[in-house]
């Protein structure tokens, strides 16, 4: 039997909100709320940030709603502006840039629960800003952590990474 979901609004200012790896998470729908169906999370990032190249057995849409980032996907190469939408297949190497910051961007992850994994590595937010210079100094077993679980893994030498 299917456990029946009920209508929810998330919003910037009471959602549940994280820093790690120089940005701001919000938490704006988990898998308890969509079923395991997806998840959302609001990102901001200051210019110059973004993650090593990885992977995901799950498919990634991004928003981009002010600034601007370069995705890397396989070997095309995406720019997405304030008002752009980005898609990432599942198993697909991909990393990304933000080129104009701070940037603004609502991931979308199908199905859920990456947001898990970054709930248990990030900080609380004290303020719904990026985090303070030097706040969050994640370490390398935290990285680990982050990128090489069930949601996400850095590409391999089997991987063809474009750089």
């Amino acid at each position: 039997m299917n456990t029946p979901f009920l209508p929810f609004k998330s919003d910037a200012a009471t959602a549940p909100a994280y820093w790690f790896l120089d940005c701001l998470w919000i938490v704006h729908a988990t898998g308890a709320q969509t079923g395991g169906e997806y998840s959302v999370i609001e990102q901001l990032m200051p210019e110059g940030s973004g993650p090593p190249p990885h992977v995901h057995p799950i498919e990634e849409v991004f928003y981009v709603s002010e600034g601007e980032m370069t995705v890397h996907v396989g070997a095309d190469v995406i720019v997405l502006g304030s008002g752009c939408i980005g898609h990432v297949p599942r198993n697909t190497v991909h990393w990304f840039k933000t080129t104009q910051g701070p940037c603004r961007v609502l991931n979308f992850y199908m199905p859920a629960g990456f947001e898990q994994v970054l709930m248990g590595c990030a900080l609380p937010a004290e303020s719904r800003t990026l985090p303070p210079k030097g706040y969050d100094k994640a370490t390398h077993e935290q990285m680990l952590q982050f990128l090489n679980n069930y949601w996400s893994c850095q590409p391999n030498a089997s991987w063809a990474v474009q750089k």
